[in-house]
């Protein structure tokens, strides 16, 4: 503890991470789960060595924090919180490690209220799990470089192994540390040597599990990734989504920061940093935020998708506005606007109910609505006899399995592409043969699988979901009949 509260800067560092930790344990169950979180919840009650679009380790800890407080919201998001911490703390050491405590304090408040960290460090998403080990290997390495010992090294391509069983773009990691061997001249020694193969090495061990999986299931795998990345669909130029993504990551970052991050990698002679450090950090960053960028001029990618990239950006930006208000006068002000824009920001979107927001413009409506959805179904479920849950979509039906009484499997219609993991596990079909289903969907329309299965449906209407007394979303229900009204008279004689 000594060690790590060395100066007043890393004093204020521990009390913000403290804090938030608390906060965000006190706040985890204030919001229902949202879909990813439900989708991986399911994930948890299926154990394997690996599952369709991502590894096994969101598993692992949704699996943990369930043993340890139960199938609740809690259980679910106990782990996030302690993986947030653990971020922060890896982001601190990195950032003392390459520049000063004044830094490392700036880069854990930095993170601290960037939306994206902020708000994401309360939900078990994949991003929490795999930003934790991008984190920590990014810190190992800079340890690793310096040393022809093996530790290091096999410790780092530990943790990468286990970023990429949390998503495999933390594969990209691995280039951030081979372009920087070999962009700074006395680390090249390193491809002479046995240290960056027995990094490696280790990576490919871990992706073993991985392989078998795929190999057992006909290598699903990689058509889900190139279907993700609409790598898919007829390849064209479109200039309103790389728009649409620079805009999304000003957003989620939060513009001011965004800008100045933009800033720092776009003008290296402004608030000139250490060369070594500012390249590290500019290898990690660079790589992943330009493949999105790239990827984007064909379909923007999703906000969050490039969040593992900000650790070190972050990191960049601090060290800057550092050297910036010691140097410019006016970037005190810029440094305070940014700041506060961000803090504004980031307490807005903890609650926006008041806001009184249409549905589909509210990021927190993702985790409203859900406990009353069940409430309705079930409702139908015993007013109907069906027994079976069908939703058009794996998020709905997950989150349906988890706030149902008695958390059932749910499922989706049988015809669906292999893009998530319900479609592989058993479907309705050989579990309930002879049981009539309610099928929810957010569209009043019923694929042809269902019409087949269900020779009788009867639409019941659509019904609005709400929390607190406002509308939040919409939905169709129909219920399924296994038979026609006309058979089951004549099956009744």
């Amino acid at each position: 503890m000594t060690t790590l509260i060395s100066s007043r800067y890393a004093l204020w560092a521990v009390t913000i991470l403290l804090l938030g930790t608390i906060f965000r344990l006190w706040y985890s169950t204030h919001l229902e789960l949202v879909g990813d979180e439900a989708y991986y919840w399911l994930w948890s009650r299926h154990p394997d060595i690996c599952y369709l679009d991502k590894g096994p380790v969101i598993a692992w800890f949704i699996s943990a924090g369930t043993a340890l407080f139960g199938q609740t919201v809690f259980g679910i998001r106990f782990f996030a919180t302690l993986l947030a911490l653990g971020t922060g703390i890896g982001i601190f050491f990195l950032a003392r490690r390459l520049f000063s405590d004044r830094v490392a304090f700036w880069s854990v408040l930095l993170a601290a209220l960037t939306p994206l960290f902020a708000v994401g460090a309360t939900l078990m998403t994949i991003d929490t799990v795999y930003i934790f080990f991008w984190t920590l290997a990014a810190l190992t390495f800079w340890y690793a470089k310096d040393q022809t010992r093996l530790g290091f090294w096999i410790l780092t391509g530990f943790l990468v192994g286990l970023s990429m069983l949390s998503k495999y773009t933390g594969a990209i990691e691995l280039v951030s540390f081979v372009g920087f061997c070999a962009w700074h001249k006395p680390y090249r020694q390193h491809f002479r040597r046995t240290t960056l193969l027995a990094m490696l090495l280790v990576v490919a061990l871990c992706l073993i599990p991985v392989l078998v999986w795929n190999w057992q299931h006909g290598f699903p795998t990689s058509h889900f990734l190139v279907h993700r990345g609409a790598l898919d669909e007829q390849m064209r130029i479109r200039p309103l989504e790389v728009l649409s993504f620079l805009g999304q990551q000003a957003g989620v970052v939060s513009p001011v920061l965004f800008l100045g991050l933009l800033a720092a990698v776009c003008w290296p002679g402004f608030a000139q940093t250490p060369r070594v450090p500012t390249g590290y950090l500019l290898a990690l960053f660079l790589p992943l935020f330009l493949v999105y960028l790239v990827l984007s001029f064909q379909k923007a990618s999703q906000a969050n998708w490039a969040a593992a990239a900000y650790v070190s950006g972050l990191i960049l930006v601090a060290a800057k506005w550092c050297e910036a208000v010691r140097i410019y006068p006016w970037a005190r002000w810029v440094v305070l606007t940014g700041l506060g824009v961000a803090f504004l920001e980031t307490a807005v979107l903890h609650e926006t109910s008041w806001l009184h927001l249409p549905g589909r413009l509210d990021p927190i409506d993702r985790a409203r609505g859900s406990r009353d959805l069940a409430a309705q179904v079930n409702a139908l479920q015993t007013s109907s006899g069906a027994r079976v849950v069908i939703a058009n979509k794996y998020m709905t039906a997950a989150l349906l399995s988890f706030y149902l009484p008695g958390q059932p499997d749910t499922f989706m219609p049988v015809s669906s592409p292999p893009f998530n993991q319900l479609v592989l596990w058993p479907t309705y079909r050989e579990k309930y043969p002879s049981d009539d289903a309610i099928y929810v969907s957010d569209s009043n329309r019923v694929p042809s699988s269902l019409q087949a299965d269900f020779p009788d449906i009867q639409p019941i209407g659509e019904i609005h979901t709400s929390q607190d007394g406002r509308q939040v979303n919409r939905f169709y229900l129909f219920v399924g009949r296994r038979s026609e009204p006309g058979n089951k008279a004549a099956a009744s004689k």
